[in-house]
């Protein structure tokens, strides 16, 4: 029997393949070409055949060789007589190797690898680790992989694990989507708000100002300040309202430690959030889950598009009344570097009330002193006899 011969040629009867030309099943096949053939019609079958198998044969001056050449699971073919590693292959290997490592560190999952040591196969082929440490790109792949799948990791948390400028990462990281020309979706704050709110100790509270804050986030999409904006200082300035809302005296320090972020940026996002109809809202208000935040009053204007309204409008009253205008913002000026015992004396004197707080004493002065200038005070109503959600 034929089949049963020893060396490289065999006949494969029984193992299902048949001839597509004639539907015989008696088919030879030889393993060091790789080719199989119909024996009743004498069509090739296959050719060139990729073999898990290693064969040699012997050359004319009596020395042996590996027939065929070594292609591995990387589909990178290795140069030399068929076991030598290229140096992509090493690349590949050691990125695979410090993926998972970084994986590790961050608690992903074996998903989020795989899926990274396919775009850093990716960032091999078209030679983007050239000229560039093999972190940033490791870093730039596991990063798109959580804007997919969106988890809860921000770039800087890849920064403080490699010890690395966030900059540069974020440099490697656009260049890298912008070579794959990939579209990956805006970041959605709402994803951070239980890793932040579970940093700030509310304790058995944690939920609530957790659900809050989140609809505070929704509501901060719908007033445009949300676009544009990093999803930290809306996270910050999110679970800084809520946390007043529920009772909790977190000062803006120590929000501005949980979410990285400058106190600058954390003042911006509360003070836009006082330019929108629920900044006139009191915490009663803002804390009933009944309440439709959603629905409530007109959507507000981009915050750009007021500050640039607001430099208009003080542009329009200089070219008007020069002199009045520049000594109008020169009272505006000393009024809003008075202290609050300096407020409390004016207003004193002025027969108005003195309670409370900073932000509404300044603007009850401001609107008896300097008549012309322009709060931009959201319309919204006030709650039986409290005071508005004012932060300090």
């Amino acid at each position: 029997d034929r089949a049963s011969l020893a060396g490289p040629l065999g006949r494969m009867a029984l193992n299902g393949l048949t001839c597509n030309h004639c539907g015989g099943t008696d088919i030879e096949l030889d393993a060091a070409r790789g080719d199989a053939v119909c024996i009743q019609c004498g069509t090739v079958l296959e050719e060139n055949t990729i073999v898990n198998e290693v064969t040699f044969e012997t050359s004319a001056g009596g020395g042996s060789g590996v027939v065929g050449q070594f292609v591995p699971s990387s589909g990178l073919r290795s140069s030399g007589l068929g076991f030598a590693k290229e140096s992509r292959e090493v690349a590949l290997s050691n990125g695979q190797r410090h993926i998972s490592q970084l994986a590790n560190a961050l608690r992903l999952s074996e998903h989020h690898q795989d899926a990274a040591q396919r775009l850093f196969q990716l960032a091999v082929q078209h030679n983007f680790i050239q000229g560039r440490k093999t972190q940033h790109v490791i870093a730039a792949c596991l990063y798109t992989v959580c804007r997919r799948e969106k988890t809860a990791h921000l770039l800087i948390d890849y920064s403080d694990v490699l010890q690395t400028n966030v900059y540069m990462l974020g440099s490697c990281f656009l260049k890298f989507t912008r070579m794959l020309s990939l579209t990956l979706p805006i970041i959605d704050p709402s994803l951070y708000i239980h890793r932040f709110a579970s940093r700030l100790e509310f304790g058995d509270k944690t939920h609530f100002v957790s659900m809050s804050a989140l609809r505070l986030v929704q509501r901060m999409k719908r007033d445009w300040i949300q676009t544009g904006r990093r999803p930290s200082g809306i996270c910050g300035a999110a679970l800084l309202i809520a946390a007043r809302i529920h009772g909790f005296r977190r000062t803006q320090r120590e929000v501005v430690r949980v979410v990285r972020i400058c106190d600058v940026t954390l003042r911006k996002r509360l003070i836009e959030f006082s330019d929108t109809s629920l900044g006139q809202l009191t915490a009663n208000q803002l804390g009933d889950n009944e309440f439709d935040l959603e629905s409530y009053g007109a959507a507000a204007d981009p915050p750009s598009f007021l500050r640039n309204r607001r430099a208009d409008e003080a542009e329009r009253r200089l070219l008007m009344d020069p002199e009045g205008e520049g000594s109008r913002q020169r009272r505006e000026g000393e009024i809003r570097a008075l202290k609050m015992p300096a407020l409390r004396r004016r207003l004193l004197a002025l027969g108005e009330p003195t309670d409370g707080r900073k932000p509404e004493l300044l603007a009850r002065l401001l609107e008896l002193e300097c008549p012309e200038t322009e709060l931009q005070l959201p319309e919204g109503g006030e709650g039986e006899g409290e005071a508005p959600l004012l932060l300090e």
